[in-house]
């Protein structure tokens, strides 16, 4: 139980795969003990709980850390794959949980680094989704109820954008398009304002925006799942980015383009100005994380805030990777990357976890790939300075968490950005030193010290290199 209570609080607001109260009260009753489904889905947020607990995600000191690792993440995740079925045996339509099982199972494995098992798990549930075809709403099961209803809108949104992000940072296939699925967004009402009896809300129907084109530009701040929706958003503008990156990189190779379409695609410019505007037009709340209250209902906000942060970020780095833009826009890009995330609580950024780390390491090998064409001395000095200080912010990060090794990745690509530069020397004359001067005096993140908030808000100094 106190381990289903830690994953409301530091899981739940990025992977809402579950309603709170109708949860609770199933495992209150141990009803995992007589459905194998359920038991399976419950070990494995068991597994992924205890894992974060173990990497030091948990901030709130009332919990009794050594009572919620006493069982080992590992005990729990075999238990999850030992309860699993044969996924080509057993049909996922009229269970839920079946499903549940292998998210769950697949965000562990990437909390502990097992990422074959990830990918593993991942593909399970893409299985059942494809071999009952639930992105479609009207194949789903008759009379499931709302909260089922909303429960299945969670879950298909959290993994395609989880899809979407593997895709991103481990340059695996995607799975799922976007422009393929009829599955609606989840109602933005928390959890304890509805319930198989109703919406329990003074708003009009139409304010219960649960269509991805309802939007219409707005987002509302009277939910945290207001911003969660809104994320979703971006991992779709994300996965066409994707792909126009990746046809990018097939016209630069000997491999097969399109045949038979020309693609006319929004230039990078209108893409990324779009992008901010919509970032721009958010609700405070969403785009500002207050310190960790330790209260759920207000920290879910600044949870989808640094989560948002953290989107929009890699969203531009993919455009940047793209190409367009003036030096100067991709040097400003490059410095507002590391800005946005040191302006996260650290907490937040621990809650998230490991997951996490990887998306900041994907974010600096995509600014790092920007060197397969020649660069000035200047814009090298800048990204430099950006990978360098986003290696340390790792780091920092890194401490407890499963051994990611994310920041030395970093690191060795600064070192062979190092190298090209040097052969880059060989072959051209070098800037003028006097450019190398004035970059010193402007470039913002030449201090000596970043600083971040611990825990207990207390200020924490860190070195950069």
């Amino acid at each position: 139980m106190s381990l289903t209570e830690v994953y409301f609080e530091i899981v739940y607001p990025i992977f809402p795969f579950f309603h709170q109260p109708t949860f609770l009260r199933r495992i209150a009753r141990a009803e995992y003990t007589s459905d194998r489904h359920l038991f399976a889905a419950t070990m494995a947020l068991c597994a992924l709980t205890v894992a974060r607990v173990q990497d030091q995600a948990l901030y709130n000191n009332s919990y009794d850390t050594e009572e919620l690792t006493t069982v080992p993440w590992e005990t729990f995740y075999q238990a999850a794959i030992r309860a699993s079925v044969d996924v080509t045996t057993e049909s996922s339509t009229q269970n839920l949980d079946l499903l549940r099982s292998c998210a769950l199972l697949s965000l562990t494995a990437v909390q502990c680094s097992k990422i074959r098992d990830m990918q593993r798990f991942l593909g399970r549930y893409h299985t059942l989704v494809a071999m009952d075809r639930l992105q479609d709403e009207s194949n789903w099961p008759a009379g499931i109820g709302i909260v089922e209803t909303e429960e299945r809108r969670r879950l298909f949104w959290s993994m395609y954008t989880f899809e979407v992000y593997v895709s991103v940072v481990w340059d695996s296939v995607t799975r799922v398009r976007e422009q393929q699925v009829k599955v609606s967004y989840t109602t933005e009402l928390d959890d304890e304002r509805f319930s198989d009896r109703g919406y329990a809300t003074v708003e009009s129907p139409a304010d219960l925006r649960q269509s991805p084109n309802s939007r219409q530009g707005h987002v509302s701040s009277k939910s945290w799942l207001c911003g969660w929706n809104f994320t979703t958003d971006l991992y779709r503008i994300l996965e066409h980015v994707m792909a126009n990156f990746r046809d990018r990189q097939r016209h630069q190779g000997s491999f097969p383009t399109n045949l038979f379409v020309d693609r006319s695609d929004a230039s990078i410019s209108s893409i990324r100005d779009s992008i901010m505007q919509l970032y721009h037009d958010l609700p405070h709340c969403f785009k500002e994380a207050p310190q960790i209250t330790c209260d759920p209902a207000s920290d879910r906000f600044g949870f989808q805030a640094a989560n948002i942060i953290a989107t929009v970020q890699l969203l531009r780095m993919m455009l940047f990777a793209s190409g367009g833009g003036s030096l100067e826009e991709r040097c400003k890009i490059a410095s507002e990357v590391i800005d946005a995330f040191t302006r996260i609580p650290v907490p937040y950024l621990r809650a998230i976890s490991s997951p996490l780390l990887y998306h900041l390491a994907g974010t600096g090998s995509i600014l790092g790939s920007v060197f397969e064409e020649p660069m000035t001395e200047l814009a090298y000095e800048q990204v430099r300075v950006v990978l360098l200080a986003l290696a340390q912010l790792l780091e920092n990060l890194e401490s407890g968490i499963h051994a990611t090794k994310s920041a030395q990745r970093l690191r060795d690509l600064v070192g062979q950005i190092d190298q090209y530069m040097n052969t880059q020397r060989d072959q051209s004359s070098s800037i003028p030193a006097k450019l190398a001067s004035e970059f010193m005096e402007e470039w913002p993140w030449t201090l000596d010290f970043m600083q971040f908030t611990d825990s207990r808000n207390s200020p924490v100094e860190y070195p950069i290199p």
